[in-house]
Order: C-alpha cells, then sequence, then structure tokens
C-alpha cells in the first residue's frame, strides 16, 4: 500500500497576490516616482504635476522596441504586447538604476515607488497590469516594491489610505484630465504642422517649444492662469509655421487603445510613419477615449437603475450614472476651454470631440454598445462615419487581442462589404515585427495617393 506524505512546506495564502506595501507620507521626500504612460507627452504634462506638489518624479520616457522582451522575459507567459511593454518599461527601469547607479535590489525597493494604470478597458485586462508589475518585480529580486495604481474612474475612488504619500483624489484626476488634454492639443498642432511645413525639423522644433512652454505654465501654482496665456502664444507659433498648399491624402487611426495611442515604438511611431509617407493623419485624442470610457460604463449599467430591486439600490445607480455624467462634462469642459485659447483652427487642427450617442446610432445595427473591450462599437462607428471622409482607414490592435481582433474586425467585414471603395486596412502589433506592417501601411497609402491624385 503507497502512503503519501504531506508536504514538508505549505505555501500560505499563495492566491492574494504579492504584498504592496504602504508610501507613507513621512517618506515622501526619500522616495522617487517611477512614471510613464503610453504616449510621451501625457507623462511630460504628468510631471508637472507630480513636481509642482512635491514630489520626486523620473519619467521612464517612450516605451522602446527592447522594452517588449523584457516584459516577455519576466511577465506571465500568454500575454499581450501592450501588457509586456508596460511591465517591460518598468522593469527595465529597475534593472537601469541597479546597473548604472549602483544601487542595491534593497535600496531600489526602499526609494522608488511606480504609478501605472489599472488596464480597467476591457475582458482581458481586469485586474491584470497592477498584480503583473508587482510579480516581474518581486520574482526579479525587488522583493515588496510598491505600485501605485490610477483609477481613473471618480465612481469608484476607494478611501484614501491614511498616511499614504500619494492618493488618487478627485483633484488629482481633474489635473490629470488636464494634463491628458494639454498632450492632445500638442498632437493636434503635430498632425495640422508637420505634413505642410516647408521646414519640418523647424516645425519639429517650434512643437517641442510649444510642450516647454505648457509643461512650465502647468507646473506653476496658479496654472489656471499662466496655462490660458501659454496656450494663445503656443497657437499663434503654430500658426507661423510657414506652410506649403499641397493636398495631402487623409488618414485616420483606430483601434486598441494601447496600440492606438502608444505614438512609439509600440505602434511602430504609425502616425509619424504616416506623415513621414506625404500623407496628413487625423489626431487620435485621448481626450475622446476618455469621454467614450465615462459614457460606455454609463451606457451598460443604465438598465440597473431600471431594474432595480430596492429604492437604496436604485439610488445608488442613479448616483452612478450621474457621477458619470458629471466626468463627461468636466472632461469636455476642459478640452473646449483650453482649445478655446489655443485656437486650432488658425493653424488647420483637426482634433473633434464626437458627439458619442449620435456615433453609437450608426453602430448600432451592426455592434450592441454594451459590448465590452477595446473601441467597442465606437470603432465600426467610426468606419461608418469616416468611410467617405478619408482617403484611409487604419485599426491597429496587439496581435490577437480578443475583442478587437476577434469582434471588431469581424463586423468590419460587413462595414467593407457595404463600401467597397473604403480604403481600410487592419494591423495586429507584436513589437517585433516592424517591416512587415509598415510595408503593409505603405500599400495602403498609396492606395490613399491614388484617390487623392487620380491623374
Amino acid at each position: 500500500m503507497t502512503t503519501v506524505k504531506a508536504p514538508k512546506y505549505i505555501r500560505e495564502n499563495q492566491w492574494a497576490g504579492h504584498p504592496n506595501p504602504l508610501w507613507h507620507r513621512r517618506d515622501k521626500k526619500k522616495v522617487t516616482v517611477l512614471y510613464n504612460m503610453f504616449e510621451q507627452r501625457k507623462s511630460l504634462f504628468m510631471r508637472a504635476y507630480f513636481e509642482r506638489n512635491g514630489y520626486n518624479y523620473r519619467d521612464l520616457g517612450r516605451h522602446k522596441a527592447e522594452d517588449v522582451y523584457y516584459g516577455r522575459e519576466w511577465g506571465t507567459r500568454m500575454m499581450c504586447n501592450p501588457a509586456y511593454f508596460t511591465s517591460g518599461t518598468f522593469i527595465h527601469a529597475l534593472f537601469e538604476i541597479e546597473k548604472k547607479e549602483g544601487l542595491t535590489k534593497e535600496q531600489i525597493v526602499d526609494r522608488f515607488v511606480f504609478v501605472g494604470g489599472g488596464g480597467d478597458c476591457g475582458p482581458c485586462r481586469f485586474g491584470i497590469y497592477p498584480q503583473e508589475y508587482m510579480h516581474i518585480a518581486n520574482d526579479a529580486g525587488f522583493m515588496g516594491f510598491r505600485v501605485l495604481i490610477v483609477n481613473p474612474d471618480i465612481v469608484k475612488i476607494p478611501p484614501d489610505p491614511k498616511n499614504s504619500a500619494f492618493t488618487c483624489s478627485i483633484p488629482f484626476l481633474l489635473q490629470f484630465t488636464i494634463a491628458i488634454v494639454l498632450a492632445d492639443l500638442i498632437h493636434i498642432g503635430e498632425c495640422a504642422v508637420l505634413p505642410y511645413a516647408k521646414d519640418r525639423e523647424a516645425a519639429i522644433n517650434t512643437l517641442k517649444e510649444c510642450e516647454d512652454l505648457l509643461f512650465k505654465a502647468f507646473r506653476n501654482p496658479f496654472f489656471m492662469v499662466t496655462l490660458p496665456i501659454a496656450l494663445y502664444k503656443a497657437g499663434k507659433k503654430l500658426a507661423a509655421i510657414p506652410r506649403d498648399k499641397k493636398k495631402l491624402p487623409l488618414i485616420f487611426v483606430t483601434g486598441e487603445v494601447f496600440s492606438n495611442y502608444a505614438n512609439g515604438d509600440a505602434n511602430y511611431n504609425l502616425r509619424r510613419f504616416i506623415i513621414d509617407e506625404g500623407c496628413e493623419v487625423l489626431p487620435c485624442l485621448f481626450s475622446h477615449r476618455s469621454l467614450y470610457e465615462c459614457w460606455r460604463k454609463k451606457v451598460l449599467h443604465r438598465p440597473s437603475i431600471k431594474f432595480s430591486k430596492s429604492i437604496k439600490e436604485k439610488l445608488y445607480w442613479m448616483n452612478f450614472a450621474n457621477m458619470e455624467t458629471l466626468a463627461i462634462g468636466t472632461i469636455l469642459f476642459v478640452f473646449h476651454f483650453f482649445n478655446m485659447f489655443f485656437n486650432q483652427k488658425q493653424f488647420g487642427g483637426k482634433g473633434t470631440m464626437h458627439n458619442l450617442n449620435k456615433l453609437s446610432a450608426l453602430a448600432e445595427p451592426y455592434y450592441d454598445k454594451r459590448i465590452l473591450g477595446g473601441e467597442g462599437n465606437m470603432e465600426i462607428a467610426e468606419a461608418l462615419y469616416y468611410h467617405d471622409k478619408v482617403d484611409g482607414f487604419i485599426t491597429v490592435k496587439p496581435f490577437g487581442c480578443m475583442p478587437s481582433s476577434g469582434v471588431s474586425d469581424g463586423v468590419q467585414s460587413k462595414i467593407i462589404s457595404m463600401y467597397p471603395d473604403f480604403n481600410f486596412l487592419s494591423i495586429e502589433t507584436s513589437g517585433d515585427n516592424e517591416v512587415n506592417i509598415l510595408s503593409r501601411v505603405s500599400m495602403m497609402l498609396f492606395k490613399a495617393k491614388q484617390k487623392t491624385h487620380p491623374e
């Protein structure tokens, strides 16, 4: 008879995840915040917030091509490349600090924290990113490294941890919104002036001057006074750039949030590539994406009000809807208020905050607005809206992304059959197939140029 012996060691609380110690208020000055969003300018303007509020801040910079390999080496298997890029950038930075600054792993854990997003944007993401950051940090020897997660949902803000050096409060989220809008306005300028600039290098330098101008204004404690002045000056600077009068193909890019908005190695510098190929690309606004997130949650939970089982439950969901309505109004106000001073029309800017109800109505026969993931019904709505307004339409997503590749592209085939002349291209990013992807984009841009100049 075989006797089964009990194991000598039993791991307790193995499903509780990795510990995430508190960043105590008393340690605020000795700790440096490591931070980067998927787009460089948003990180730049968040730096203004952190520095103005007395934090030590280090921008991790753009996601670089090699970051995805760090993510694959240290991260969980079978993740998507946005997860590998974000976690890879994070762990790559820790190794670089250890190597170049001569700090031990214990000293790095003591002197740094990482602030990141929660990845709360699709069915494949809920809860993955925070645990992935802590997982790779602990596996790489940085035991107990602190990770702070920014939750952009004002409805779900938890109570502030007692004595925490950083809290994701409503004032923080308001300034987070301002940082996003400022980055979007500079992006609008880039898309409008670079394709037509007579001196491309001078135009790039002017854009950098505008970034610096807005950064200094936002870092000022009286930024609500200094920012409008800086935006007015930045708009005038962009309007003064000498431009060629020529007709260029107009390209629209949409898709999964990271692959679409990264604007760097993570999406093969897609928008800059389109501009360099002699086309104009419509600006992609994260402000609009934020608007969609609030709108989607409001729509998703609308039936909860109707089918509530008690007055208390009904009041909860009514408050939820009201808070999302407030968030939508705040985003729209901040964008239009700052754009009033920036005045994008003076240099040909095409940044638009669409009416999401009208867009959703276009997609309703083909894609239910309550289906989660990626851009959801908006990607279909944008295809229907832009099919006769642009010369090329690109949808970009991570390799194997379930909601984008499996769902959205499946519906897009119906849209293409409805409009045979629609110059549509779907591409998937993996972090290491740049030549293949950009060659396909080049062919699509060639067709766009033929539409613009048939002769």
